[in-house]
């Protein structure tokens, strides 16, 4: 740059170096201000940040455990829906009513799993192999472990439909299918 201002006509030197200093130290203090962020906007940033994640943080955690609770109820549903196709089959119906039939008042249980394995229940072999064909081969994984639910029951209210729990619940077991807990909305 000072070879090039020597290069310079003499009549015109002193307006172009004029100009050119102040473009030369307009440029300098750009790049003193371009330097990056200090210390402490770097200290604020970090502690903004942190605030918004402590405030994102609950929210984030009631929607992971929303979202388990949901895909609890719908493997219970397709339970349910396993279990009423169950009851189509004449068999199954005869086999049901041969053990001890409906109950009548309440619900009583059938068949069960733990979460992963598959249905077993005495006396109900058409039922258990219609259930494990329903659900896959295996009983669905329990999503939502918070209430240390364990595994299924498939069974029967009174009316003859099928009722669906999961099991191994502190306080006993929960129903997801036809009505769902409490717990579990």
């Amino acid at each position: 740059m000072c070879l090039y201002i020597k290069v310079v006509i003499s009549s015109g030197e002193r307006l172009y170096y004029t100009l050119f200093k102040k473009h030369l130290f307009k440029g300098e203090k750009e790049i003193m201000k371009n330097k990056g962020f200090s210390l402490v906007e770097l200290i604020i940033v970090i502690a903004i940040m942190a605030i918004l994640a402590a405030a994102i943080a609950p929210a984030l955690i009631r929607y992971i455990d929303k979202s388990r609770r949901a895909d609890d109820v719908a493997a219970a549903e397709t339970l349910n829906t396993g279990a009423q196709a169950a009851l189509a089959n004449e068999d199954i119906y005869d086999e049901i009513q041969s053990n001890h039939g409906f109950p009548t008042t309440g619900s009583a249980t059938a068949v069960s799993a733990t979460a992963g394995g598959t249905f077993s229940g005495t006396g109900y072999t058409l039922l258990t192999a219609e259930m494990n064909s329903s659900a896959g081969g295996t009983a669905p994984k329990i999503k939502y472990k918070k209430n240390n639910a364990s595994g299924w029951a498939v069974g029967f209210n009174s009316n003859g439909k099928p009722v669906v729990w999961v099991t191994g619940v502190t306080g006993g077991a929960v129903e997801l299918q036809p009505d769902i807990d409490s717990s579990y909305k």
